[in-house]
């Protein structure tokens, strides 16, 4: 008999330590277990108002700066969230924001 790509009647590593762990993610989610977690740092809109303030005098100043829209910055400090790929954008900028400029400065 001929097997389906993704279908076979052996066990494999991978499928048992596959198992094991949504096994694992169950025990935890019951709370029977404990495992480590790591929190992710937010992006309060407090925060996003701050960096803006520190570096631009207005969302308009902070876009032509680093390129973010202004509506964009605007939703932020208004509570809108921040994904992911933003919230880095918007470390690096608090951190080190000549990084940024120099990122984004044309080169001829």
């Amino acid at each position: 008999m001929a097997e389906t790509l993704g279908q076979s009647q052996e066990d494999t590593e991978f499928g048992d330590r596959l198992i094991d762990g949504l096994k694992e993610a169950l025990a935890w989610k019951r709370g029977e277990i404990d495992l480590p977690t790591h929190a992710i740092d937010l992006m309060p809109p407090a925060r996003v108002k701050a960096i803006r303030k520190r570096l631009a005098k207005s969302p308009k100043a902070f876009e032509k700066r680093f390129g973010i829209p202004a509506r964009t910055l605007e939703g932020w400090e208004q509570g809108r969230g921040v994904d992911a790929t933003s919230r880095i954008l918007l470390t690096v900028i608090e951190r080190d924001p000549e990084a940024v400029e120099r990122a984004l400065a044309k080169t001829d």
